[in-house]
């Protein structure tokens, strides 16, 4: 029996090298090509990535005669001609229509002190947003082949790009030498959105009323991660969910019209928006959602226009300002619908943070090839991609992460960060298995590390980023217990017991939380990092069930009701995954991406 960390010393010498090197990191001749994804997740379907129709016009079966479904189908009627005299918010209203939520950030500024119950929150999120804008126009103007710096010195600006520091024979910069020489053809495997054709996801959507847009595994943040954080009780979640649609539009599922207009789809989403007798506190909520687009309708925008420029794959954005970078990574993570449950001041805002940052560790690759202006490990690493300053760190998430777990007061927030990792693993978009098949050897640089303490943004780094030490921080204790598994992969069963925590061992007993489901995030991965798989078995295995694993995701959330329960074990879950390192070695990993391309390029 074992907890997730893992002593190396007993582990063949044939595991312990990256897939694609030899014993002395260097890079082999011979690579075989992967698709994409998308594409091997679905191969026993085929292969098949099919655009499933973009339906919004409709709700869950849970939701049903509810003010919120009987508002969607007037609409539904509406297009369809039924009624010819429909009133006007059915048709989504010219406030909704225009689609101005620059206007809406405007208001929100205009309030100087604060005299109704939710607007100590909207003036911090107005300055969130107007923190980010101005980030976000500094770097459009960088872009900007006409831009002339009127002062060359970097550090009179909020943020400017530096290339990469590498130190060329550590494990990352091994990684990206076999990126440079041209890994897996060039060919970035992650995913372009995709609907799931699998039946078994299928099926799990299909029994609770999710349709259309939930056919896409990307609205997961809709239809999955939304209900979890249980800000309400009844129809007045869903309508959140809706809120959240318009931050796909950044992924451009909708076509970037290049004017202030909406497309068909989006008057679709403001005439849902626009619900006749919302209630004050969904309004505030729906005032906050159309102020974070003012940051998105921009960012899109800018990325349309910039994405044929082309980048070299070693080139970041990083950051003065610890605090304004800190909103400006908040915006880029679309949870304002719910910042109203998160906690107040800089706790919620360190929480909205977070779950972009979580994200972002998966992404590292990524968004070096596409240069992705908003990554905020190469912020907190201040460009540095030494394996030391990476360590670092990954440590000072996770302390962040440990102070939003212990606090009920974060609940909301914390919820929000965790099932963002699950959304990850769940998108059919994020190539996650495969990264960490590239580096699974690398968690063993953590384990002179303690991922047991507790911090928070402005203890782990001072305002210029400079990671601070803690040594009398205090720790996180994990109530453990043994977890006995069994999983068969290929035509071997493999059967033993590790530690977990107790929280996710009480929910598979009580059948909360499918054992499989443990099995695909935890012991299949434990599996590799012990010697008794191999990397192509275990990325053969992960790819066959990937699909699977996802409609046992949404369907166990949505068959719970998303309890107070659930969402702990959830929680949990994801928690021992970072503990042992898995996220920081799925980051590595994912450096093999790291390679020329253009701007925005994965949207």
């Amino acid at each position: 029996m074992s907890e997730l960390q893992v002593d190396r010393s007993t582990i063949p010498t044939r595991h312990q090298m990256a897939s694609g090197t030899d014993s002395n990191g260097q890079i082999t001749e011979h690579e075989e090509i992967l698709s994409d994804v998308a594409v091997r997740v679905h191969s026993a379907f085929n292969g098949g990535t099919s655009k499933a129709p973009l339906d919004i016009l409709w709700a869950r079966k849970i939701v049903e005669n509810s003010p919120l479904a009987n508002h969607i189908s007037a609409i539904k009627e509406k297009l369809q001609g039924a009624d010819k005299h429909m009133p006007e918010q059915y048709q989504g209203g010219d406030a909704w229509q225009n689609f101005r939520p620059e206007l809406e950030h405007s208001r929100l500024l205009d309030i100087k002190e604060p005299s109704g119950p939710f607007d100590a929150y909207s003036m911090e999120l107005a300055q969130m947003t107007s923190n980010a804008l101005e980030i976000l126009q500094g770097i459009i103007q960088q872009r900007d082949d006409s831009y002339l710096p009127q002062n060359k010195d970097k550090h009179s600006k909020k943020v400017w790009t530096q290339p990469v520091v590498i130190v060329p024979d550590d494990a990352v910069g091994i990684m990206l030498q076999r990126a440079s020489a041209g890994a897996n053809g060039t060919r970035c495997t992650k995913s372009n959105v995709v609907s799931c054709v699998s039946p078994d996801y299928s099926e799990a959507i299909d029994g609770f009323g999710l349709t259309g847009v939930a056919k896409y595994p990307i609205f997961m943040g809709s239809w999955w991660m939304a209900p979890l954080m249980h800000d309400f009780d009844d129809w007045r979640q869903d309508y959140l969910s809706i809120l959240l649609y318009s931050f796909f539009f950044e992924y451009n599922v909708d076509k970037v019209t290049g004017s202030k207009s909406l497309s068909p789809l989006g008057k679709q989403v403001a005439a849902i928006w626009d619900m006749p007798n919302l209630p004050e506190e969904l309004q505030i909520r729906r005032s906050h959602m159309l102020c974070s687009m003012a940051f998105f309708d921009l960012k899109r925008r800018h990325e349309d226009e910039f994405c044929n420029k082309n980048t070299d794959g070693r080139t970041v954005w990083v950051h003065k300002d610890r605090d304004i970078w800190r909103d400006f990574k908040a915006l880029d993570s679309a949870g304002f619908a719910h910042y109203l449950s998160f906690a107040p001041g800089a706790a919620g805002r360190d929480d909205m943070m977070l779950a972009g940052l979580v994200n972002d560790w998966i992404d590292l690759g990524p968004d070096l090839r596409y240069q992705e202006c908003n990554s905020s490990v190469f912020a907190l690493t201040r460009g540095s991609l030494a394996m030391e300053d990476l360590t670092k760190c990954y440590e000072r998430t996770v302390w962040m992460i440990n102070a939003s777990f212990l606090s009920e007061e974060r609940h909301t927030g914390c919820v929000f960060i965790l099932s963002a990792c699950i959304w990850s693993l769940c998108a059919h978009r994020h190539d996650v298995w495969r990264y960490y098949s590239l580096a699974y050897d690398t968690c063993s640089a953590l384990q002179s590390l303690d991922l047991y303490k507790i911090a928070e943004l402005a203890d782990c780094y001072s305002s210029d980023f400079t990671p601070m030490e803690l040594p009398d921080a205090k720790t996180i204790a994990v109530p453990r217990r043994a977890y006995s598994y069994q999983v068969r992969i290929n035509d071997t069963e493999h059967r033993g017991s590790i530690l977990l925590h107790i929280t996710v061992c009480e929910a598979v007993q009580s059948g909360l939380l499918p054992a499989s489901v443990v099995n695909y995030q935890i012991i299949v991965p434990l599996l590799l990092r012990t010697g008794r798989i191999d990397e192509s078995t275990f990325l053969n295995y992960m790819d066959q069930h990937y699909c699977t694993h996802c409609a046992e995701i949404m369907g166990s959330g949505h068959e719970d009701g998303f309890s107070y329960a659930y969402s702990r074990a959830i929680a949990a879950l994801v928690m021992e995954e970072w503990w042992s390192g898995l996220y920081f070695a799925v980051g590595i990993g994912s450096l093999i991406e790291a390679q020329p391309d253009q701007i925005a390029n994965d949207r």
